[in-house]
């Protein structure tokens, strides 16, 4: 059931007040660094009279939200036919060890049924093995197939792993015990995803959370199915994206919410519609376009209309404060009933405005990774944003972070132009891939400054460099697993010179502006 909001917020612009009291001085700050971050120079505050008293806190809706209840299988079947065939079953295993260099991962499913549903589990046993032996695993899981546009592209399918109990997977992220996992494409390039995984914890420095990942040669049924990155789910949960869920009756707004910009919205997850103000907004480049509307998906635990209302409000009201700072150099906040008001004399200065809602510095590190990989998937789907109201949040401010999908990535030129932070080339689906947050944050000359002093920190060390030799020296180990197909390691070979010229190219761009600054 699909639930778009009319998400109009009371005062968002001010367009009779507010926003024709700012100074235009405004219009023209210049930048002062501080301690963390650079912002711009305060200017004269609109004599105010009486300030507005602030309105009754933000009242959630208690109507529960109507979603599709969780069914639990049942292995007893599949446990039962794994046990019969075991000791036929171990002597296959132990050939495939005899001919494989890294670890394997064996799916066996009840009465060898096909795994051809997006919606529904099929009851399996997994083995995890070639490995060490702290990481041999066999455990009862469902796995279907995963993802939209890949799902349909070819008979190499994505899946998802949800085991029966939390296990972990071949040492991936420190050890930690989760039921989902992943199975990706290695694709005819073998490195897309592996790529930008890697150099997203080059960036984040373990500060924002990304996926680990691994190669496998996955087996379905005895079928050797080829060479697979074993990564995890993008969830919320303790060691992923730590925001807090509600118990079962909590109506409260004061939780965490995990939020996707997603083309495909389903009734898997309750979702709402953002048009981003609708903007006509010039990119950095010069070229003008109207912004797109997006729907974002709420991929954490809600219980209720009213959290879904609350959160496509905030991330409503959250771009418009971004939008006026950034494009228009003007300074607004919440008030208590998440209504977008002038700022006042709370926040002094644009930069300080935004950066009370968003944390910046994960706003720019998302940028940087999608402008060294160039995916033209940038502003469609699989972008991960997670804000926190709870007591202990590890999320206060707007945070991006989970970098996913780069199936359209790596291509064009590397020392071409930008790419993530200005509209995106429309393809022949007529989809308009540009994203709204970039293109928008990258108008500020305070939010620039962010980027290109993070940028500077990355390349003096090389650590981008350094990132890409190691994603090579892993395809590398995979000749014989490949077979025939060991003609995709150089294929990851070119994506790791895609990212060496982007490197040079972003140098010539931002480590001048840095030193103009």
């Amino acid at each position: 059931m699909k639930r778009p909001l009319a998400l109009m917020l009371a005062g968002c612009m001010l367009l009779s007040g507010c926003a024709s009291s700012e100074s235009s001085s405004e219009q023209a700050v210049t930048s002062q660094t501080t301690e963390t971050q650079t912002a711009a120079v305060s200017v004269t505050e609109p004599v105010i009279s009486e300030p507005e008293p602030e309105p009754p806190p933000f009242e959630a809706d208690p109507t529960p939200l109507e979603q599709e209840e969780k069914v639990r299988l049942d292995y007893t079947a599949v446990m039962q036919q794994y046990e019969e065939n075991r000791s036929e079953h171990d002597a296959e295993l132990e050939q495939i060890s005899a001919e494989k260099d890294v670890p394997c991962v064996f799916i066996t499913t009840q009465d060898s049924k096909k795994i051809i549903s997006k919606n529904e589990f099929v009851p399996s046993v997994i083995d995890v093995f070639n490995c060490e032996d702290d990481f041999r695993l066999t455990a009862n899981g469902g796995v279907k197939i995963r993802g939209n546009s890949t799902a349909d592209q070819s008979d190499e399918k994505p899946y998802r792993i949800k085991f029966e109990e939390k296990h972990n997977m071949l040492g991936l992220n420190s050890g930690r015990e989760y039921k989902s996992w992943v199975l990706l494409r290695s694709y005819w390039n073998l490195a897309p995803d592996h790529m930008a995984f890697n150099l997203a914890k080059t960036i984040f420095e373990g500060k924002y959370y990304c996926s680990d990942s691994t190669y496998v040669n996955l087996y379905i049924n005895g079928e050797p199915c080829g060479v697979y990155l074993l990564c995890e789910q993008n969830q919320a949960a303790k060691g992923r994206i730590e925001v807090s869920e509600p118990k079962k009756d909590d109506t409260g707004i004061d939780i965490g919410y995990l939020l996707e910009m997603d083309n495909y919205p389903s009734d898997e997850h309750p979702f709402f519609e953002l048009d981003h103000e609708n903007a006509n907004i010039e990119d950095i480049s010069g070229e003008s376009r109207v912004l797109e509307s997006h729907a974002y998906s709420v991929k954490s635990d809600i219980n209720t209309e009213g959290q879904l209302e609350f959160i496509g409000k905030y991330l409503e009201g959250a771009f418009d404060i971004l939008y006026q700072a950034a494009e228009n150099g003007k300074r607004y906040r919440f008030d208590s009933a998440y209504n977008v008001v002038s700022a006042g004399d709370v926040y002094q200065t644009p930069y300080e405005a935004a950066d009370a809602v968003f944390d910046l510095e994960s706003l720019a590190n998302m940028l940087i990774l999608e402008e060294l990989v160039h995916n033209y998937d940038v502003g469609a789907g699989s972008f991960y944003i997670a804000v926190d109201f709870s007591k202990n949040s590890k999320y206060p401010k707007l945070t991006f972070l989970a970098p996913w999908d780069f199936n359209w990535a790596y291509y064009e030129e590397a020392s071409g132009q930008y790419y993530a932070c200005t509209f995106q080339k429309i393809q022949d689906d007529g989809y308009d891939r540009s994203n709204p947050w970039f293109i928008t944050a990258m108008k500020a000359d305070w939010f620039r400054k962010i980027v290109t002093d993070k940028w500077a920190k990355l390349s003096e060390g090389d650590a981008i460099i350094e990132t890409t030799k190691q994603v090579t020296r892993d395809c590398n180990k995979l000749k014989r697993d490949l077979g025939d197909d060991s003609w995709k390691i150089d294929c990851a070979k070119d994506i790791a010179k895609f990212v060496v010229g982007r490197v040079r190219w972003l140098d010539k761009q931002w480590k001048t502006q840095q030193t103009a600054s």
